[in-house]
This record gives C-alpha cells, structure tokens and sequence, in this order.
C-alpha cells in the first residue's frame, strides 16, 4: 500500500503558524547549523536525527506550499527569512531539492503579494493575533494514500483528491491528496467547471477549483474581486436566494448591534464590492445539508452544486434581526 508522510496539524492559522514557528526553529535552522558545522549538506549517513531532520524538512516545504499565505503568517513566522535562509546563505548548505522548493515558494507567494488582498476568514485571521511561544512539535504521520480505484477516493470516486488521515490520538481529518495535483480555484470564470457539477464537501470542490476555500463562503481579492462564493442556510434572516437573482450578505451583517451605523466591510464584502467596480462574474455554489433545503428550495439536497457565473449588480443596505443595518449586499 502507498503511503505519504504528513503532519498531524489542524486547519486553524493559529495551529499553523505555531507548526511554522517550531519547524523554523527546530528543523530549518538546525540543518543549518549542522551543516555549517560540516562545512556540506548534511546525509542520512550523518546519523538518525539528521536522517530525520532532512526528512520533517522537506515534509514541512510540502505542507507549506499546501496552506493559503496571509501577511501575518508571513510576518509572523518570518517566512521570507526562512526561505533565505535555505537559499541565499552560501556559509549553509541546504539539499538542491530543498532549495528548489524554497525558491518555488518564494516565487509563488511574492507572485500573490503574500495574501495581501486574499480573503481569508475573518475569524480564523483573528486567532493568528493570539498564538503565543515559540511553536510546537507536531506530530508526523505515515498515511495510507487511497488506492486509484477506490470506489470513494479513487480516481473515479466523489472524493477523489482527498485523502483520511488519522492522528496519534485516533481523531480523523480530511486533507488534499500531495499526489493528485488540485485545479487552481483562483480564476475568473467557469474555470472549466460545467454548470451542475456536484461536489461532496467543500474540501474537494477547493480540490476542483470551484471555491478557494474550505471554510469561508466568500473566496476572492478585495482588488479585483469574488472568485466565488457559496450559497447556504446560515443568514436565512438576511440573505434572499430568487434562483436568478441573489441577494448576499457579507461577514459581521449578522453581528451587527449597533443602530446607527453598518459594521465595518470585511475583506469578503470588500472582495464583492470589486466585483461590483470590475464588471468580474462570480462563480455561485449552493451548499445543501438535511435541513437546509427546506428553507431554501435552490438548495441541493446535500452537498455543493456549481450553479454558473453571476454578476454583482449593486450594493443595498438592509437591516438584520437586531434592527441594525446590515453590511451592504
């Protein structure tokens, strides 16, 4: 059976900038060292802890090209230092192969102004303000890749893409297949994605490149606008779902106390307020679940459909069960 190694470390930015933090300190920068003490890229035959130090490194340069890049991630796990670290400093002598990611990295997250503009959500995005210390050691798993005809996760599977993973305490998550490159969700359009497609969860329409995210409805730049959005039951109160015509809250509508005033835009309002200024279509996704249809008849059943492109067409201002006004829509 296949296996891929990973480490056990949640979806939070919290948890993952802590698993940054250790990795800087106690893989990145000890390679480093030893090397620089060798004078030459450290081996397996240099001993144990070197075998897996050169193992969690470059299972960490894996897992960091797998997350959404944010500016305090950056800032705060001193990201681009690392990477030059690998790459630029001719007194360590990091593996070509480690250097190439580094680079790649690099490359990609300055390409994307280091998720400056990305809409991240807004919770999540709050928790990495608070994550304390130095990191923590995670815990690195053997996990078994799903064989490729696998009714479920195999090639013709609803769940191809994805992979279970099962941490040391028996607690079980989802996460992208590394074998099975995932389509890019960062894209105007249909995206080659045909109108009707289902996916089971939102983890594998990310996979699919429908939404760009697999927690927060609004994916997009606050620059240039919404990739996507999905449609669900949560703000029955605020938002309108016509089937043609949609009307869609952003983040905090539904928090909002105060009678005077709407609360402050969130990068997802923002991101659909460029669509309003670019003319860009936004990609709609219905989410269903067991009770959500009956509130809303365009609702899939369960799951995430794909219900083609609209256009943002203008901004209201309505009031939410506080009898305050809303974000605008």
């Amino acid at each position: 059976m296949a296996t891929v190694q990973v480490f056990d470390v949640g979806s939070s930015k919290a948890e993952q900038l802590q698993h940054m933090k250790y990795q800087n300190r106690a893989t990145i920068s000890m390679l480093g060292a030893k090397s620089k003490r060798l004078r030459r890229v450290v081996t397996p035959e240099d001993g144990p802890h070197c075998e897996d130090l050169l193992k969690r490194g470059r299972v960490y340069l894996r897992w960091l090209d797998t997350i959404e890049i944010t500016p305090q991630l950056k800032t705060k796990a001193t990201l681009p230092e690392m990477l030059e670290l690998i790459t630029n400093k001719p007194e360590l002598f990091y593996p070509q192969d480690m250097k190439a990611s580094a680079r790649a990295l690099y490359k990609k997250w300055e390409s994307e102004n280091w998720g400056a503009t990305n809409v991240v959500d807004e919770e999540e995005a709050a928790v990495e303000e608070v994550a304390p210390g130095n990191g923590q050691e995670m815990p690195m798993i053997q996990s078994p890749l799903p064989p490729s005809d696998h009714p479920i996760y195999g090639e013709q599977g609803i769940m191809h893409g994805i992979m279970v993973v099962r941490g040391p305490n028996g607690k079980m998550s989802y996460r992208l297949n590394p074998n099975v490159p995932a389509r890019p969700a960062k894209i105007y359009g249909h995206n080659n994605i045909p109108i009707g497609s289902w996916f089971a969860t939102r983890l594998v329409a990310l996979h699919r490149g429908a939404h760009g995210s697999s927690v927060g409805g609004i994916a997009g730049s606050t620059e240039t606008g919404a990739y996507s959005i999905v449609v669900s039951k949560a703000y029955n109160d605020l938002d309108d779902d016509q089937g043609d015509t949609l009307y869609y809250s952003g983040s905090n509508s539904h928090k909002n106390d105060n009678p005077y005033q709407s609360a402050p835009s969130s990068a997802g309002t923002n991101a659909l307020k460029a669509s309003l200024r670019t003319g860009r279509p936004v990609r709609v996704l219905r989410a269903g679940g067991p009770h959500s249809s009956k509130n809303n008849f365009w609702l899939p059943k369960c799951g995430i459909r794909y219900d083609g492109l609209y256009q943002v067409t203008g901004i209201r201002e309505r009031k939410n069960t506080n009898g305050t006004p809303l974000l605008p829509e």
